[in-house]
């Protein structure tokens, strides 16, 4: 049997460090791609902006635009990976679909719970947004909620697609410290916050004091950039650490906690129900089954929620979600890979 022509994807997006969100997506798409034999190469438009095997940091605008090109015109498949809540987002998009041209058209997922919002606020948003998602022969949503606010701009045709695979979710070593903690709290509350207002760090820690005049032993692990910085009783950061140690966070707690504002479809949330955590969450966006639900930005709920939840046993979930392997579809792997285990 022939071998099958090898793929060639080009994942724009963030990529770890920082961890979590887009970037995480991005890392199990390149790793997916890869592990199917397809020639795939990150062009890395984070934080992090650090060169690894396949992995190019975008730099300026000028670098960027020679390199997007240049990946195009070698047949790369575009694939870009944004927020789509604000300009510099949608500037991103019409760039890619451009270069999309080049290689027979380029993929769109869009991540953030605050895109509705934010297109809903201004008409012409919405006219921008149907004139640039056209030039795309795939739009994905992470949610529905996302899906449906392109539907209101005129937006056809996308689908919906979670940024999760249960695949990916291997704790690894704990952070330095969990272990002592874990030993003497009770219960062990964990979230990921990041300094955004979104991310809800205020109402988590009101919330978590009024469960703390409850249950003095309880305490509170915190995640995510700028959480190393958070002093309060019961609180301890662990600032950003790589996956697999926040996963083995996240494994040796009593409840995962969400407190967002807005938001996509979360990843984290979708990881502690793996590790079967029960999760307490804010009902914005997308939640799978599974999750007790609070309102946003009420401290005096959620705190209920956090109590009940370290007395009771997780709710039942939903089957896990596997994002991955439709996306590779779309890139033309599935038979790619059935044809490698026949030869």
């Amino acid at each position: 049997m022939s071998a099958a022509p090898v793929k060639k994807v080009l994942l724009v997006g963030d990529f770890p460090p920082p961890h979590g969100g887009v970037a995480t997506h991005v890392e199990e798409l390149f790793h997916s791609a890869r592990d199917r034999g397809a020639e795939c190469e990150v062009l890395d438009i984070g934080k992090g902006q650090l060169p690894a095997q396949g992995v190019v940091p975008s730099g300026g605008m000028p670098r960027f635009s020679s390199l997007l090109i240049g990946f195009a015109a070698r047949g790369f498949r575009v694939h870009v990976h944004t927020n789509g809540a604000n300009p510099r987002s949608w500037m991103l998009a019409q760039a890619c679909a451009a270069a999309g041209r080049l290689s027979g058209g380029a993929l769109i997922t869009l991540h953030s719970g605050l895109l509705p919002a934010w297109l809903g606020e201004i008409p012409s948003r919405g006219v921008m947004a149907r004139a640039v998602l056209g030039q795309f022969a795939h739009v994905i949503a992470v949610s529905s909620p996302i899906r449906d606010a392109l539907a209101r701009c005129g937006v056809r045709n996308v689908d919906v697609v979670p940024a999760f695979s249960s695949e990916f979710v291997k704790p690894g070593l704990p952070p330095p410290g969990l272990d002592e903690l874990r030993a003497a709290a009770r219960p062990l509350y964990c979230a990921m916050i990041a300094p955004r207002p979104e991310y809800g760090a205020e109402i988590l820690l009101d919330a978590f004091a009024r469960v703390r005049s409850r249950l003095p032993a309880a305490s509170l692990a915190l995640y995510g950039p700028g959480s190393e910085s958070v002093h309060a009783d019961g609180v301890q950061g662990f600032g950003e650490i790589p996956r697999a140690r926040a996963l083995a966070l996240m494994a040796a707690c009593d409840v995962f906690v969400r407190p967002t504002l807005a938001d996509g479809d979360s990843v984290s949330v979708r990881e502690a129900l793996a590790l079967g955590r029960p999760v307490v969450a804010t009902s914005v966006g997308h939640r799978p089954d599974g999750v007790r639900l609070v309102p946003p930005g009420d401290a005096a709920a959620l705190a209920e929620a956090l109590a009940t939840a370290a007395g009771g046993e997780a709710l039942a979930a939903a089957p896990a979600a596997n994002g991955v392997q439709r996306i590779l579809s779309l890139y033309g792997l599935e038979a790619a890979c059935v044809a490698s285990a026949v030869s």
